[in-house]
């Protein structure tokens, strides 16, 4: 079919003006937060799961591939066309929250659900997902989550939203709806992950390879009645580090992370507008008005500035369903922190984050309105110094050409349930913004800066940095949170289980079209392995 005939085909399955062909909006759609490679023919924005099948039974006859995008929020080329004879597919528009089951304590939901959607559903009832988001949960769906690894709230105690999910539905290449856990039986509820093999795990963390995410279905959880707040001061990095894996292995926290010295001025300011709605749903929190009064006191005359400087950081949130408990598990961590050497300073930094978890997505801006590209690597809890000792030594090396044209970093470590730790180098520079930052921040914010003129040099270092730093990660077997099309997954897999998952790949696009080049299974990468 011809590009008039698959549009003519489109527009009469789900509608002309779901049908983007304007050059503006192709653009837009086909670039992530950190890049963006070739703009793609269509763009179509379905509102069921129906219109995505019936979407997919005609692209599939078609020469397209087909490009799965969530909420936008991918830096690794999650959803950027390796190709212009590419149709993307925006399920953003699936945002239904399908059932809220408090007997049996699930929830289903559309896969352009947002996590701040779900948790604005669900706080009221007094239940949550056990993980419930990642930083960009504003804008950040389910599917996308589900495909690339997102972690954050309640990342230390209960993992991923890959470790959380109970059952999905999927929709392949040629159209078919694949329905994972329970829900795949007759007369069943969702309630189960695991009757015979695991099939919802097989599509988590796929980067859309394998097909687009239209439902999901996760449990339930009370919201704890007492939630804990520290922070700890670290002199060294091996103290900092040693701090966050000794904590993360005591399974006593929901979150546990370590920000570096850099960090510090992306933090929130209480000072600010948004720091003072911070400060009020700090106040709204606490259990007894007068508790609220004393935390937003405080918070209110620390602001920004209670990392003292040079330092690393060590921040924490602990729940529990006692204040007795979570006082002994409170007392538990400060003696950890504590034995290694750390120095209790104001806990602003995880109250506020926790106060207002999903703000406004003016952080796909740093503080200083630059942009950002972040990588990331789970390593074991033995190895994680080490590597963050290399990081520091890659980045050294490029100091002077970094500091020649305006590029810097900042590492965040975090603590996941009791036996992952994750590492997470973010290089930052000032350039020009793309429209994706533009449309996503607020104009307010925006405001506040003078958008930066083109840093052509900064960014092609930053390509180089990071292509060194992805080559490492893949030298130590470290895992990663977004794959997308940055990393080379397939390269570096097991033999035989690459030959599985190709096998897997084949049976579900025998084509090779659902979002080519996602997991290192590029156009030439499928041809070479029909080959053999």
């Amino acid at each position: 079919m011809n590009s008039e005939e698959v549009i003519s085909q489109l527009c009469h399955v789900i509608g002309a003006d779901s049908v983007i062909t304007d050059n503006k909006e192709r653009e837009y759609f086909s670039m992530d937060v950190f890049d963006i490679d070739e703009v793609a023919d269509l763009v179509i924005q379905p509102s069921s799961k129906d219109q995505i099948s019936d979407a997919l039974k005609i692209l599939s006859k078609s020469d397209y591939e087909i490009i799965p995008r969530g909420g936008g929020m991918s830096y690794t080329g999650g959803y950027t066309p390796s190709t212009k004879r590419s149709a993307i597919i925006d399920t953003s528009l699936l945002n239904q929250i399908i059932e809220i089951n408090p007997d049996d304590m699930y929830i289903t939901v559309e896969a352009g659900c947002t996590w701040k959607k779900i948790y604005e559903s669900l706080k009221p009832m007094g239940l949550r997902l056990p993980f419930f988001g990642t930083n960009s949960g504003s804008m950040a769906t389910v599917g996308g989550g589900l495909s690339n690894g997102a972690l954050f709230f309640g990342t230390g105690k209960y993992g991923s939203a890959a470790d959380n999910v109970l059952g999905m539905e999927i929709i392949i290449a040629d159209g078919t709806l694949i329905k994972t856990g329970q829900n795949a039986f007759a007369n069943a509820k969702p309630h189960h992950r695991t009757y015979g093999p695991d099939t919802t795990g097989l599509f988590c963390h796929d980067a859309g390879s394998l097909g687009i995410k239209v439902q999901a279905t996760f449990p339930l959880i009370y919201w704890p009645k007492c939630l804990g707040y520290l922070s700890f001061a670290y002199k060294s990095l091996d103290d900092a580090v040693a701090a966050l894996s000794s904590i993360s292995k005591s399974g006593l926290t929901e979150e546990c992370y370590v920000l570096d010295p850099s960090s510090a001025g992306n933090l929130t300011d209480v000072s600010n507008v948004d720091g003072a709605k911070s400060v009020i749903k700090v106040l709204k929190e606490q259990s007894s008005l007068i508790e609220g009064f004393k935390e937003a006191f405080k918070m209110a005359f620390t602001g920004r500035d209670v990392i003292p400087e040079d330092a690393y950081s060590l921040h924490m949130v602990i729940s529990n369903h006692s204040q007795d408990a979570l006082r002994y598990d409170l007392k538990e961590a400060t003696m950890i922190a504590q034995k290694n050497n750390g120095e209790s300073i104001p806990n602003t930094v995880p109250k506020a984050t926790r106060a207002d978890p999903f703000p406004p997505m003016n952080g796909i801006l740093g503080h200083a309105g630059e942009r950002w590209a972040a990588l990331n690597a789970k390593v074991p809890h033995s190895d994680a110094l080490k590597i963050n000792q290399e990081i520091i030594r890659l980045m050294d090396r490029y100091k002077d050409r970094m500091e020649k044209c305006g590029v810097w970093y900042t590492l965040l470590n975090i603590g996941i349930q009791q036996h992952s730790y994750s590492i997470e180098p973010v290089l930052r520079w000032l350039d020009e913004w793309t429209e994706l930052h533009k449309r996503t921040a607020e104009s307010s914010f925006l405001s506040g800066f003078e958008e930066p003129k083109p840093n052509i040099e900064a960014r092609e270092l930053v390509y180089e940095i990071r292509k060194e730093i992805i080559g490492y990660f893949a030298s130590i077997g470290a895992a990663s949170n977004q794959i997308g099309r940055a990393y080379d997954y397939m390269g570096y897999l097991y033999k035989p289980s690459k030959d599985l998952l190709m096998n897997i790949k084949s049976n579900v696009d025998p084509k090779n079209k659902m979002n080519t080049g996602a997991l290192g299974i590029s156009e030439d990468f499928w041809n070479d392995h029909k080959k053999i």
